[in-house]
């Protein structure tokens, strides 16, 4: 092989997995990061499917309905009383209500909940999420263009999930009068715009927009359509105050010392802001249960309490609050059984419900449960020790719908009249899985891969047990992937209790992991049956082992990609720098190995004769190469080798252990 079609060869494995590892890294900074500037103009995200049909449980309102050019508005996006909800990802730009043109400048929202856009060849001119954080309202500041006359009308999109989005919600339309001095105005018409209030904006006063007067002509009578007056779409709260109120709410106040409580994640009851959250008392002869917790959909949802005998499902009893907005008594209580992994329904007797509410998209609800129930061989009595079992998540009817990962489990059996808070079950397991793939696929498989691709003509006549010293490490380091990558498939199908339930299409991470496991599985068993050098099957082995290695390699990159947007790695709010870590490490290794490959070919390419590394990718036996035992002598280059060597072990290893560190400490 000539030194041009080995490098041509080298660039195209590299580019390979520059292609891919880019592939992935779009994908999962897409969803998470925000929209990009091309989707201002259809205004649709790139997840597949079809958007909800209109009209959306959130809404876009602004706090003037006219105003001069060039002056502000601020624009409240979010979720409507009558149907609180929590959206993750939201795009908006403000356009021409005539010619459809995006116009004006966005501020930078104060809470980082936004980053600004370029829609259109403009700056400035559009809003997305800065981060997928769940969120109910978000406040932004519009600025109206210079000597612009005419209607503005604001247009979003709202993501609640990957599969659950609306496009083209629009706001009432916002008058734009040209300013003119006064004495050369014609006399104005008045006309008194709709009181309006709108929620959350970064500020410790509450402030309440009034009624305003707005000079206007004749032409704004005939086009402006003004809103009715009445009930305000959002009540107008502060940000602080409304974290405040979440904090502050009256399940937590008593928790270990009149009342036991339960929540997640882990040390949310400290804190007071729990996505889920039980406490439980004895009073007299009767139990008293609280559930509060996040609504997934504004459609509706449950939160649900379970007592098992082992910190799993099944056959175990549950009393579940339903939120139905469509119902005149929108919360109630209902008893169930777990028979496996199904959930059935089978009566409202022995609960009642004594308080609900729903209000900033958490539904709350007071119920008592009598001491024993059940049905068909499934039965509770609350006077003896169990398990916890909390979860929430969407409704299907009269059904509760599987709850995903909005799950926890008690750590140890405990007694309703206790008083004491109850540990959630450790995620140490999935932290380990983690923490087991990382130093596999990013730390052991790179290096083991540096090793057999360059290195086969260094430390020549230094051997390890009748060895070459490449073969050695390269062998030690893949055991290494072999051994962790095992150990840690056998862990999180043991932690997780069988198949993930988040859909493949909206994250391939479980289906990628399976594939990996099984080509590292494979990788070994081949290269036990390896032909024999200069046989006519070796070069197809020769292939194979080269295709398989690489294959496994990336996939397994792609797959701890995709593993930060997974609940259980507790990432989703703030996954940047696990996304940086990731990227420069990708970045380093496609360079490395271009010096490499650029290196190698220049050294062939002056002695062709001396085809060192990727001559051998022909055959060898035993990992010795043939010719290594005529030179007795490192192939040119030998130091420069060594030093790119070190320089990429320290490089990964610090990135391995900055990954490592992250998943540890991750909420």
């Amino acid at each position: 092989m000539t030194a041009r079609g080995k490098l041509k060869l080298a660039i195209k494995s590299i580019a390979a997995k520059s292609i891919v590892a880019s592939i992935f890294i779009l994908h999962v900074e897409g969803f998470s990061r925000g929209a990009p500037d091309a989707a201002c103009t259809h205004m649709i995200p790139g997840h597949g499917g079809s958007p909800k049909p209109l009209p959306a449980p959130f809404a876009i309102a602004a706090d003037k309905v006219a105003i001069n050019s060039g002056e502000n508005v601020q624009v409240a996006i979010g979720s409507l009383p009558s149907s609180p909800g929590l959206f993750k990802g939201f795009l908006i730009n403000a356009r021409d209500a005539t010619t459809n043109e995006v116009i004006g400048t966005f501020e930078v929202p104060l809470d980082d909940s936004g980053r600004l856009m370029k829609c259109s060849g403009g700056t400035q001119n559009g809003v997305t999420h800065a981060n997928n954080a769940r969120k109910q309202r978000v406040v932004l500041t519009w600025q109206s263009p210079a000597n612009f006359e005419g209607d503005v009308v604001f247009r979003g999109t709202f993501v609640e999930d990957y599969s659950n989005y609306w496009v083209n919600v629009e706001s009432e339309r916002v008058r734009v009068s040209r300013s003119i001095p006064f004495d050369k105005a014609e006399t104005p018409l008045p006309i008194t715009t709709p009181e309006l209030s709108i929620f959350t904006v970064a500020s410790t006063t509450e402030k309440t927009w009034p009624p305003t007067t707005t000079k206007a002509t004749t032409a704004l009578l005939t086009t402006q359509k003004a809103k009715p007056t009445g009930t305000p779409l959002w009540s107008f709260t502060t940000t602080v105050k409304a974290e405040e109120s979440v904090k502050s709410h009256p399940i937590y106040n008593g928790c270990g010392a009149t009342k036991g409580c339960f929540g997640m994640p882990n040390g949310c009851i400290n804190t007071g802001d729990c996505d889920i959250v039980a406490s439980y008392s004895v009073k007299g002869d009767r139990y008293e249960f609280e559930l509060r917790g996040l609504l997934e959909q504004a459609s509706g949802g449950y939160l649900a309490i379970g007592f098992s005998q082992d910190a799993a499902m099944g056959d175990d009893t549950v009393t579940e609050c339903l939120y139905k907005p469509s119902q005149v008594q929108n919360v109630d209580v209902f008893n169930s059984i777990n028979k496996g992994k199904n959930n059935i329904p089978y009566s409202k007797q022995g609960a009642k419900l004594l308080s609900s509410s729903v209000e900033d998209g958490y539904m709350y609800c007071k119920f008592e449960r009598e001491q024993n129930l059940g049905t068909d061989g499934v039965i509770t009595d609350l006077a003896m020790k169990h398990h916890l079992l909390l979860s929430r998540g969407a409704i299907s009817g009269d059904r509760i719908s599987y709850h995903g990962q909005n799950k926890a489990s008690s750590a140890e059996p405990i007694s309703i009249a206790s008083l004491s808070g109850v540990t959630s079950r450790s995620d140490v397991l999935i932290r380990v899985h983690g923490s087991m793939m990382i130093v596999a696929w990013i730390w052991a498989a790179s290096c083991g891969i540096l090793f057999a691709r360059y290195f086969k003509q260094t430390w020549v006549g230094k051997q390890f047990m009748g060895k070459d010293l490449w073969f050695v490490f390269h062998r030690l380091l893949m055991v290494l992937v072999w051994s962790l990558t095992m150990i840690s498939f056998i862990i999180i199908f043991s932690e997780i209790g069988g198949w993930s339930s988040i859909p493949s299409y909206i994250n391939p991470h479980p289906i990628l992991g399976c594939v990996t496991t099984g080509l590292a599985f494979v990788q070994p068993i081949m290269a036990y049956f390896r032909p024999h050098p200069g046989t006519s099957k070796r070069a197809l082995f020769n292939w194979a082992h080269w295709f398989v290695g690489n294959a496994a390699h990336i996939v397994g990159v792609a797959t701890i990609f995709l593993a930060i947007e997974l609940p259980k790695a507790g990432f989703t709010g703030n996954p940047g720098v696990m996304y940086w870590l990731l990227g420069s490490y990708v970045a380093f290794h496609v360079t490395i190995h271009l010096i490499f490959s650029v290196h190698q070919c220049c050294q062939s390419s002056r002695d062709d004769d001396k085809d060192f590394a990727l001559k051998e990718f022909s055959g060898h036996r035993n990992g010795i190469a043939s010719f290594n035992m005529e030179r007795k002598e490192d192939a040119p280059g030998s130091t420069l080798r060594k030093l790119l060597l070190a320089l990429y072990i320290l490089f990964v290893s610090a990135i391995g252990a900055a990954l490592i560190a992250m998943v540890a400490l991750s909420p």
